[in-house]
C-alpha cells in the first residue's frame, strides 16, 4: 500500500505557506516508511495518488500553493512519466507543479526532454545540492536548465559534516545568484535556522520546525 505524505514549504521572508512537497510512503509492518525503490510503484499510479492529494490541498488553499513531486533520473527521462505529468497539469486547473530531481540528469538528456516540461510550465528543481548533487562539471552544465536548487542542511548533520555546512551553504547561495535560480533551504529545525535562511536570502524553507511529512488532513 502506498500514499503520499505532505510537508509544507514556507516563504522565508513572510513565514507564510508557499507550497507542499509530496513524499511517497509505503505501508510496511504497521508503519509508513520511505520506499527503498521509488520505481516499484508505476508512475501512472503515483500520479493518480498525487491527483487525489493535490485536489484536496487546492480545495483548502485558494492562494494556489506550489506542489512539488520527486523524480529520479530514470523517471525524469521516461516519456511515459512526462505524459502522466502533462495529464496531471491538464486535469488540475492552474496547478503550479515543480519536479524536484533527486539525481542530476545528463546534459544530453536535458536537451532531449526539458522542452516538454517547459511547454507545460512544469518547473525543475535540483534537490540536495552540496551533498547528493555536489558541485562538479556535470552539475554545472545542467544548472542553466533549472528553475530552483534545494540545499538540504539535514544531510550535513546526518553525515556529521557540520563544519562544512556554512561554507557550502554560502557557496551554493552564490551559485544560485550566478545562475538566477530560486533557492530552497531544507532542514529547518529551530528559530536559529529560520534566521539563517533569512541571512542567506532563501526563497523558501522546509523542515521539521514547520512539520514532519504527514498525511494531509485538510
Amino acid at each position: 500500500m502506498y500514499r503520499f505524505f505532505v510537508q509544507p514549504q514556507v516563504n522565508a521572508a513572510t513565514q507564510k505557506l508557499a507550497g507542499y512537497e509530496l513524499l511517497l510512503r509505503s505501508y510496511c509492518h504497521d508503519y509508513w516508511v520511505t520506499p527503498t525503490d521509488f520505481t516499484a510503484l508505476p508512475m501512472d499510479q503515483q500520479v493518480s495518488l498525487s491527483y487525489q492529494e493535490i485536489t484536496n490541498i487546492l480545495k483548502d488553499h485558494k492562494d494556489n500553493p506550489e506542489i512539488s513531486l520527486n523524480l529520479n533520473r530514470e523517471q525524469f527521462t521516461d516519456r511515459r512519466t512526462i505524459g502522466h505529468l502533462i495529464h496531471l497539469k491538464k486535469s488540475i486547473k492552474n496547478l503550479k507543479l515543480v519536479v524536484e530531481l533527486t539525481e542530476a540528469p545528463l546534459l544530453e538528456e536535458l536537451h532531449r526532454y526539458v522542452a516538454l516540461y517547459r511547454a507545460f510550465d512544469i518547473k525543475l528543481s535540483l534537490d540536495d545540492v552540496g551533498t547528493d548533487n555536489p558541485w562538479c562539471p556535470a552539475v554545472q552544465d545542467i544548472l542553466p536548465f533549472m528553475d530552483n536548487i534545494k540545499f538540504a542542511m539535514q544531510n550535513f548533520r546526518l553525515q556529521h559534516r557540520q563544519k562544512e555546512l556554512l561554507p557550502s551553504l554560502s557557496s551554493w547561495r552564490k551559485i544560485a545568484d550566478m545562475y538566477q535560480l530560486g533557492f530552497t533551504l531544507e532542514g529547518i529545525e529551530d528559530p536559529s535556522d529560520v534566521a539563517l535562511a533569512k541571512k542567506y536570502n532563501a526563497g523558501t524553507t522546509q523542515g521539521y520546525y514547520y512539520s514532519k511529512p504527514v498525511p494531509y488532513a485538510g
